[in-house]
């Protein structure tokens, strides 16, 4: 019976340390997956996490309060704080799942499918879509791989001013615990991964739209049918399988006017995809590189019409 106590998740924003925030669960009267997340010493982060991971919440207790390290705190110390927050109820359990809103109207949106840690294709994109004239570039998941260059994907994306959201690749890499080997700014790419939204918003004239990767975030710990998107999530990836049985189109319209977004984009299956039913709109990315060479979507407006097109590049890595 125990194990299937809810696990709540906790957002906890420090004051005095390194770290900007903590993210921790409680389980029972337990203490899991403790995350000092944006800075400090990730050696000395990751053993106080490890030393505390399962421990009961006073126990706990007794180890962190009142360690000091500079202006009469420390980590260990603001992690006590937010434990005692959570325990009073001062502190609300996060959602299971982090969703953005991109709060500018927007009428021409440059996507970006799965890069898989292609920095190369990323520039070339990114210089297309200013030519193009967008308003804003939306990166939907998957940014990083099996790449050497997943620490240049984030730089650009961070000075170029690109939107970003996680996928599942990314997901797990950030949860993945780093080996002794690793070199500092690893651990500065899985905060940064940890730290992304999972579900982004937007408006596109009078149409609302949301962007997600896939499926796991219905597997994240705590998701609800009545978390925000829920449903639409549901419909995508459980009901149509992302949109590829048709079958199930007709009971897929008749759930859609309780849908809060009118434009969808997904990426998990890596495949560009367009379907219109009703008046809603559901897009699929394919990935950023494939045997055609580099391609990005471009959604427009127009008198309240949507337009989405696949951009083929003219150029390419050189790889």
């Amino acid at each position: 019976m125990e194990s299937n106590i809810k696990k709540q998740r906790f957002v906890y924003h420090t004051e005095g340390v390194c770290p900007p925030e903590i993210h921790f669960h409680i389980q029972k009267e337990d203490l899991n997956e403790v995350r000092f997340v944006g800075g400090g010493c990730p050696g000395n982060a990751h053993l106080v996490s490890r030393l505390m991971e399962g421990k009961p919440l006073n126990e706990v207790l007794e180890h962190l309060k009142g360690i000091t390290c500079r202006d009469d705190t420390s980590c260990p110390d603001q992690l006590a704080k937010a434990i005692i927050a959570a325990k009073s109820g001062e502190l609300d359990p996060a959602p299971s799942f982090q969703v953005l809103t991109d709060s500018s109207p927007r009428n021409r949106i440059g996507m970006i499918g799965d890069l898989a840690g292609n920095s190369d294709a990323l520039e070339i994109l990114i210089h297309e879509m200013r030519a193009k004239e967008v308003d804003v570039i939306y990166c939907l998941g998957n940014l990083t791989g099996n790449s050497s260059n997943n620490k240049n994907i984030i730089q650009l994306i961070r000075k170029e001013g690109l939107i970003a959201i996680q996928g599942e690749g990314d997901w797990r890499y950030a949860h993945e615990e780093p080996d002794g080997g690793s070199p500092y700014h690893e651990h500065k790419v899985r905060d940064y991964l940890f730290r992304l939204p999972h579900v982004l918003s937007f408006q596109m004239g009078r149409k609302m739209g949301i962007a997600f990767f896939g499926e796991y975030i219905q597997n994240l710990p705590g998701f609800s049918d009545f978390d925000p998107f829920a449903l639409e999530m549901n419909m995508v990836c459980g009901l149509t399988r992302f949109m590829q049985d048709e079958t199930v189109f007709p009971a897929l319209e008749a759930m859609i006017p309780q849908f809060k977004a009118q434009i969808i984009l997904f990426s998990q299956i890596k495949k560009w995809g367009y379907r219109q039913i009703g008046e809603t709109h559901f897009i699929s990315l394919g990935p950023v590189s494939d045997d055609n060479g580099l391609s990005w979507g471009l959604l427009e407006t127009r008198d309240e019409k949507i337009d989405f097109r696949i951009i083929n590049s003219s150029l390419s890595t050189g790889g």
